[in-house]
């Protein structure tokens, strides 16, 4: 008797798709034991069953290379942290993707816009440095009688910002990287132009995501901050939310009809929740789980796809 093919469609899995690493810029409390950090990550996605993460730096993609390629294609390091090639198989079999989180030049309630973008890993962590991350540009300082200085966003710049504003203004102290992540600002235009210049290389191999019951929700839509509040939306993929209410308005629910908020917005906007953690504590807290808590509250995101 032959037996019946069955093809089995994809499964729901969990993903958090942000999680920082010891080479986040701002409010890192990782330390440098990169170790410690790679086993603690992997360890608990394979407890908890977390099947995809988005390794997520602010304006780099420094923690996601490292862990590429001093972990996960150092076999000799992976065999010393997880001890056996079974283990070694189910940690190679995670997706890890790129997500590069940036401040904007939009202000809202005098704080800065948050505006990711996630890449495929199909796409090679040199054509993100220097065809997309090295060609956008931030305002390094402005002369009345003159056109901005800009500089390229590479880590060297980004230090010698911090370095000028520490030797400017003595309330700036720490590290320079650090502070040239706090104050650095780039421009959401400027970076879909340069996706879209480079459509051999980024079309369909990257989502925007915004986190839109952050800053952006004290934005009144019967205000002035009504376009600035619309236009991100639009250009969005993906919301970076979890309340009940944003995943309703996501999914056209609030308006009069889908249609409706397609025309207005264009897509429908899936919302996701990651556990943003800073932290090793952060990590066994949040990562890959429910949480609750000091008035917080976050959902596992479970997505109904392949590992790709």
């Amino acid at each position: 008797m032959l037996q019946e093919n069955i093809i089995k469609g994809s499964e729901w899995r969990k993903w958090d798709l942000h999680v920082h690493t010891p080479a986040s810029g701002m409010a890192n409390e990782y330390g440098s034991d990169w170790d410690l950090y790679v086993k603690t990550l992997f360890s608990l996605a394979m407890e908890r069953n977390v099947a995809a993460i988005g390794i997520t730096d602010y304006f780099t993609i420094e923690g996601y290379e490292k862990i590429k390629h001093d972990y996960l294609e150092n076999h000799a390091k992976l065999l010393e942290l997880f001890g056996t090639e079974c283990a070694i198989a189910k940690v190679k079999s995670i997706l890890l993707l790129p997500n590069i989180e940036f401040r904007l030049n939009q202000i809202v309630d005098s704080n800065r816009v948050n505006y990711h973008v996630i890449f495929s890993n199909e796409v090679s962590i040199q054509d993100i440095k220097e065809n997309f991350l090295h060609e956008i540009d931030f305002v390094y300082e402005i002369d009345p009688f003159a056109k901005d200085y800009t500089r390229k966003l590479t880590r060297y710049n980004i230090e010698c910002l911090g370095q000028k504003l520490k030797d400017e203004q003595s309330t700036f102290k720490g590290n320079n990287f650090e502070i040239g992540c706090q104050t650095a600002v780039v421009s959401d235009e400027q970076i879909r132009k340069i996706l879209n210049s480079h459509g051999d290389m980024f079309r369909n191999k990257y989502l925007i995501a915004v986190p839109v019951d952050e800053d952006l929700s004290k934005v009144s839509w019967k205000g002035q901050g009504h376009q600035v509040r619309k236009l991100l939306c639009q250009q969005s993929n993906l919301f970076l939310a979890s309340n009940l209410s944003t995943i309703d308005f996501g999914l056209g629910k609030k308006h009069d009809s889908k249609d409706d908020f397609l025309k207005e917005f264009k897509t429908l906007k899936p919302c996701v929740i990651g556990s943003d953690a800073h932290s090793i504590e952060q990590l066994k807290e949040k990562f890959g789980l429910h949480w609750e808590k000091g008035g917080q509250t976050s959902k596992t995101t479970w997505i109904k796809a392949d590992t790709t």
